[in-house]
């Protein structure tokens, strides 16, 4: 064992936390003993498994944990951050240990509310968009446009106010308005980490409503060849997915460590309870490659990672009308008039949409335990889009052209220097800046090409000292924008700039009563300068099934947000409870014109950026109570109130209050399987009440309640296990349209949908 530095551990504030597990990974060991090689440095797990070892510095440590009655295991960890560990210890020596490090890095702002999908959890989304695999989390929604696409909401905001770290890069992409997934292949999540509330300080002006964290597993020495397989099959679409990973160790290289990743997934036609979606399939292919050194005093290493992401998805066929006469029929009727059958054809209107990332990153360790972190990314998305109305030719090549292509590059650099803590005090600061430009080519207009630069400095202090954290950060931002436009009657080329500067700060504190009671508050002032699109976007949004006008005369946003969580957990009963109030100035949003335009290619809702002063208040819940030793209840509850300061009536397109309550029984070992379990899930949307009268195209529609039901467990397959689940949505194959789906002016949503998942670790 190494200790940088070669301090004592006295002088040092790290913390490594965990549980320790039997065998079967619902029996928790207490009193199991984790000690650390070469030291004095001891502790004994709890009632509940938990363990906590503080004061320990950064450097190489060999845990050792032993429990009576179970063979003993050791792990060496580079401990850089806090960190949290999983031990799994068995009873026979023939069967393989567990070890699953979590938690790798601790957060750069830790007051804020956060919650996590790993593990079991993770495994239960597979298949799914990004969106889709955390409405399972209190406080979190989806704003859908049909079944492919999804954007995730956090306390009733989307899209420019919350910002997605893939990889720790931010993701830039064509991400206007509420279409235009996030383009990431959730496959190489190992863990999705939601920061709740404003996190500008650390993250810029995107991270005015959250973060999420899409992180893949530590990349670490292995002495063998391992990777993971994953399988997933659904009816609803008849979709199918297959992800690969396979890493390692170049040994004789210095010790290089690789892993190469891959997923492919298609889908047809999608299906409600009593017809088919026409024309929503999708194709999707992803890889990626990630490489990594670390010298063997820990105080050195690069990183290196690419990804292509590659998508073709199809465009709901009842969302294309021709005048406003059948624009209100289709509003009007129960079910749309385009053909329902099964197909994985995808035809027009369709979007093809791919994305490279590049990353490039290392971290030095100082002597006077400094950590410098340097990263620079590149990414590279193009979006093509291929209208319903074929151009008039006859030429192949102009046939098969897309009516609009965009393609937008962004390169950042981000320097942060991690300070060494002094008498409880840790730090970091930082600076980080990227450029960014938009080249669009098409026949018809829909937003100007554009280049930006933006440049951001932060400074965030953090004071711990026994139960208690106090933390503060500053931040300042500058963002130069011009964008190009072409003079309608002397189609000449012209420019207009706009710059926006602005500070944001943050004020938090957190305090651990004990071991089972926390609590932690954050209040925090940030900005968001307007989008392209909602300057000036002028056109048709066929994603969306919309048309929508900018105003070039938009101000920033400006938030202050405060959060306030409380936590208790014990052996038997956990709760959680998140309350939250966002004021922001000049909050934009898509307002429905409720007068529909009318163009050549048809008839569209129109939707017009504005602005108005806006409060957004609420709470996220989650108890879970182990009524037995093999029965649990879990429930969730999520409740978003947004009211318009400026017309003194509610805010359009809140979500409506969300409540899941699930009952889980663990059969735990039964044959060969072990772990297995049910669960059984009632998920209960009530009526959006709260919005202006005649404020919409459509009224919100009823709420509500949809039966899921899933069960799985785990089998030896030779030296390893794998997992199996097979799951059941909409069980009940109920008729309903969710309020933040955008087709809900057209269709029912999706009916029932039983997926097969497998995963298997080698």
């Amino acid at each position: 064992m190494t200790i940088a530095g070669k301090r004592s551990f006295s002088q040092c504030t790290l913390r490594i936390s965990g549980v320790v597990y039997g065998q079967d990974t619902t029996e928790r060991l207490a009193g199991a003993t984790i000690t650390i090689k070469g030291s004095t440095h001891a502790v004994i797990t709890d009632s509940a498994g938990h363990f906590v070892m503080d004061s320990l510095c950064t450097g190489l440590y060999e845990f050792s944990t032993s429990s009576i009655g179970f063979v003993s295991t050791k792990i060496e960890i580079q401990l850089l951050y806090d960190t949290s560990i999983s031990l799994q210890l068995s009873k026979d020596a023939s069967q393989l240990t567990a070890v699953e490090v979590t938690a790798e890095k601790k957060q750069d702002i830790s007051t804020n509310a956060k919650s996590e999908l790993k593990g079991i959890q993770l495994f239960q989304t597979t298949g799914e968009t990004l969106s889709g695999s955390l409405q399972s989390i209190p406080g979190l929604n989806a704003i859908q446009t049909g079944p492919t696409i999804s954007k995730p909401v956090i306390h009733g905001l989307h899209s420019n106010r919350i910002l997605i770290l893939n990889n720790g890069v931010r993701q830039e992409g064509q991400q206007w308005g509420t279409e235009h997934a996030p383009e990431i292949d959730p496959f190489i999540a190992n863990r999705v980490t939601i920061i709740k509330g404003a996190a500008s300080v650390r993250y810029g002006s995107d991270a005015i409503s959250g973060v999420i964290l899409v992180e893949p597993s530590v990349l670490a020495p292995t002495n063998a060849l391992g990777g993971e397989l994953n399988l997933v099959a659904g009816t609803n679409g008849q979709m199918g997915a297959a992800s690969g990973l396979l890493q390692g160790t170049i040994k004789n290289l210095g010790g290089i460590n690789w892993r190469v990743q891959g997923s492919l997934k298609k889908a047809g036609n999608f299906k409600t309870p009593y017809y088919y979606l026409g024309n929503t399939g999708f194709q999707e292919a992803d890889f990626s490659l990630t490489a990594n050194y670390n010298n063997k005093k820990g105080n050195f290493g690069i990183d290196a990672y690419y990804s292509e992401y590659h998508n073709k998805l199809g465009i709901f066929a009842g969302s294309h009308v021709g005048n406003v006469a059948d624009l209100d029929s289709a509003f009007a009727r129960p079910k749309p008039i385009t053909p329902s059958y099964f197909t994985y054809d995808i035809n027009r209107t369709y979007q093809v949409v791919t994305h490279d990332l590049l990353k490039l990153n290392g971290y030095y360790i100082f002597k006077n335990s400094g950590r410098l972190e340097v990263q620079f990314s590149n990414q590279k998305n193009k979006r093509d889009e291929y209208d319903i109305d074929i151009p008039y030719s006859t030429d192949p090549d102009v046939l098969n052209m897309p009516q609009i292509s965009f393609q937008i590059q962004t390169q950042e650099l981000d320097l942060v220097y991690h300070l060494p803590v002094r008498n409880n005090f840790s730090g970091l600061v930082g600076i980080t800046g990227y450029t960014q430009g938009n080249v669009f080519r098409g026949i018809r207009y829909l937003v100007p090409n554009f280049r930006n630069y933006n440049g951001g400095a932060f400074w965030i202090e953090r004071y711990s000292k026994n139960k208690l954290t106090l933390e503060a950060g500053l931040r300042f931002d500058y963002r130069w924008l011009r964008v190009y436009q072409i003079n309608n009657t002397s189609l000449e080329t012209y420019h207009t700039t706009s710059t926006y500067q602005n500070p944001s700060g943050t004020v938090g504190a957190s305090y651990r009563v004990n071991n089972k009671l926390s609590f932690s508050a954050n209040i925090g002032s940030a900005f968001r300068a307007p989008s392209v699109n909602e300057l000036y976007i002028n056109g048709i949004h066929l994603s969306a099934a919309s048309y929508e006008k900018g105003d070039s005369t938009l101000k920033s946003e400006r938030s202050y947000d405060f959060t306030v969580s409380g936590r208790y957990e014990v052996e038997r009963f956990f709760a959680e409870l998140v309350v939250y109030d966002n004021i922001i100035d000049n909050f934009i949003y898509a307002k429905p014109a409720l007068t529909p335009i009318t163009l050549i290619s048809g008839t569209y809702p129109l939707f017009n950026y504005t602005q108005a002063n806006a409060a957004i208040k609420g709470f996220d819940a989650e108890i879970n109570f182990k009524i037995t030793m093999k029965l649990t209840y879990d429930g969730k509850a999520s409740i978003v109130r947004g009211w318009n300061k400026s017309i003194d009536d509610w805010l359009i397109f809140m979500p409506a209050d969300r409540y899941i309550n699930t009952l889980r029984y663990d059969f735990g070992k039964w044959g060969l399987t072990t772990n297995w379990y049910v669960n059984v899930g009632l998920l209960t949307v009530l009526k959006q009440t709260r919005t202006p009268p005649n404020s919409d195209y459509v009224p919100p529609p009823p709420g509500y309640n949809l039966i899921n039901a899933n069960t799985g467990f785990q089998f030896p397959i030779r030296k390893t296990t794998a997992n199996i689940e097979l799951a059941c949505t909409n069980l009940a194959n109920t008729v309903y349209r969710d309020y933040l789906n955008r087709y809900r002016y057209y269709a029912d949503d999706l009916g029932r949908d039983i997926v097969l998942r497998f995963k298997l670790n080698f």
